[in-house]
C-alpha cells in the first residue's frame, strides 16, 4: 500500500508544475505581452500622426478651393481616404493584437 502511495505522490508532483516554473512562465508571457502593445501603441501613434498631417494638408487644399464644389470634392475625396485607410489600419491592429496573445499565451503552454 505504501508503495502506491509513493507511486502515486511521484506522478502527481511530476504532473503539477512548481510554483517557480509557474512564475517563471507568467513573467515570460507578460514580458512577451508588453514589447506586443508597444508595438501596437508605436503603430497606433505612427498612424495618428499620419492621419493629422493629411488631415492639416486637406485643410490647406479647402482653404484654397475655387468653390463650393471644389471644396465638396476635396472633402469627400479626404473622407474616403481618410475611412479607407482607417479600416486597414484597424485590420492590421486587429492581426496584430491576436498574433501578440497568441505568441504570449503560446510562451506559457510550450513552456510546460
Amino acid at each position: 500500500m505504501s508503495e502506491r502511495r509513493s507511486e502515486l505522490k511521484a506522478v502527481s508532483s511530476d504532473s503539477v508544475p512548481s510554483t517557480q516554473t509557474l512564475s517563471r512562465d507568467v513573467l515570460q508571457m507578460t514580458t512577451r505581452a508588453i514589447e506586443g502593445w508597444m508595438l501596437v501603441s508605436g503603430r497606433l501613434a505612427n498612424f495618428t500622426q499620419k492621419s493629422l498631417r493629411d488631415g492639416l494638408s486637406v485643410a490647406e487644399e479647402l482653404r484654397r478651393a475655387q468653390s463650393p464644389a471644389d471644396a465638396m470634392e476635396l472633402q469627400s475625396k479626404f473622407m474616403r481616404q481618410l475611412y479607407d485607410e482607417s479600416m486597414d489600419e484597424a485590420k492590421k491592429m486587429g492581426e496584430l493584437v491576436m498574433k501578440i496573445s497568441n505568441e504570449a499565451v503560446g510562451e506559457m503552454v510550450r513552456s510546460r
